[in-house]
């Protein structure tokens, strides 16, 4: 029973959530939307350095964001008190554009373009992961990393030589 002229609390946080998408986060969206253009961008160029380090600073920034709010991925330290932060990382970079841009981040990791050492420290097993890419995924073993070079497509701008010395290591 109300007493009158007490106030009386509500959640107003979730009055506000209710019905909004968490995924259309404007700063989120620019994060996505500059990956899918450069990932677009170098994947019809392969040989253009400014491409590439354009795709680069997309696809570490996009990850830098993933890993604020779970920072534990970015060196797989992840424990069952990250159980919270792992569900809203998820939740925010969950949406069908996350899952464009980790296609697109796929088909542009295809390639032979990325080395180790290409990406900052602080992103590359998150950009590996969700690129599939092997060879530059820290974690990976030498065995690991033969195999996922074997699979990739030469970009074209690459010397056969160096294509060849490649397979070889």
């Amino acid at each position: 029973m109300a007493i009158v002229g007490l106030p009386t609390f509500h959640r107003v946080q979730d009055d506000l959530r209710r019905g909004v998408d968490v995924n259309s986060d404007a700063v989120r969206d620019r994060l996505r939307d500059a990956v899918l253009a450069a990932a677009d961008d170098l994947k019809s160029d392969p040989c253009n350095p400014a491409l590439k380090a354009r795709y680069i600073e997309a696809a570490s920034k996009y990850a830098r964001a993933w890993l604020s709010i779970a920072p534990c991925v970015g060196t797989r330290t992840c424990g069952p008190s990250d159980a919270l932060r792992l569900d809203r990382a998820q939740k925010a970079f969950g949406s069908a554009l996350d899952h464009r841009v980790r296609e697109a981040m796929k088909k542009v990791h295809e390639t032979d373009i990325f080395v180790d050492g290409d990406f900052p420290r602080d992103v590359v097993v998150l950009v590996a992961e969700m690129a599939g890419d092997g060879v530059i995924n820290p974690y990976a073993s030498p065995r690991g990393k033969e195999i996922s070079r074997e699979f990739r497509t030469p970009a074209s701008c690459r010397p056969i030589v160096e294509i060849i010395g490649l397979l070889r290591d």
